[in-house]
């Protein structure tokens, strides 16, 4: 049985869910019962309902009338806005941030990208999830631009789902993924602008068509 603090029970029950999504137990489509989880934490609904909401404002979930409450996915369409958007923002910010980042910035993109490949290694999709936000949250941010920082910000919410369909749909290999970003902290270091355009560019690029081609040979 699963014992929770009352004084933060919809925010505890919220992190338990979220976890059970980004670890698989909970995938893509799937119905919520929430009679089923009330009696798995043993506690009403009221709770259960507060945490799914917070999740529905993440992006993780979504309700749909007379019919329930499913872990989100999302569409084709879903992940071109998505990353082409990401795209556009990150290869700006990135640009913005050469007059910021430091040789310690340097060492903490070095550290999440090692905690990335722990993380991959030991399959935890949730500790995956956070070192890629940290990541491109930490060049962002050097960027010192605060609308754009907000606009990137807010896409967070939807970058764990976003990163769910992709790990459930294309099959992912460590050396690849910790290869990808580590282009991007490469491209950083030539502080050439061009350089670093391009590299976000093909970032997003390469991932939308890695995720087409899966989702072809599957239909």
């Amino acid at each position: 049985m699963i014992i929770l603090d009352q004084r933060t029970l919809s925010d505890d029950v919220s992190k338990i869910i979220r976890k059970m999504i980004l670890n698989g137990e909970l995938k893509a489509g799937d119905w919520i019962n929430q009679a089923q989880l009330a009696e798995k934490f043993n506690i009403s609904r009221g709770p259960i309902r507060e945490a799914l909401k917070l999740l529905q404002n993440e992006g993780l979930i979504k309700h749909e009338t007379n019919k329930g409450t499913f872990v989100a996915t999302l569409s084709d369409q879903d992940a071109f806005e998505i990353y082409t958007l990401r795209a556009l923002i990150e290869g700006e910010a990135a640009q913005l941030a050469l007059l910021h980042l430091t040789s310690h910035d340097f060492l903490e993109l070095e550290r999440y990208i090692e905690e990335f490949t722990e993380a991959m290694e030991n399959q935890d999709i949730e500790r995956q999830v956070q070192c890629d936000i940290l990541f491109h949250g930490k060049i962002v941010a050097a960027s010192k631009h605060k609308r754009l920082i907000s606009i990137h910000k807010n896409l967070d919410t939807q970058v764990g789902v976003m990163y769910l369909t992709i790990a459930n749909q294309v099959p992912m290999r460590v050396e690849q993924v910790v290869y990808n970003h580590r282009l991007l902290l490469n491209a950083l270091r030539t502080r050439d602008k061009k350089k670093i355009k391009k590299a976000f560019s093909n970032h997003y690029t390469t991932a939308l068509k890695d995720l087409a081609t899966e989702i072809s040979r599957k239909d």
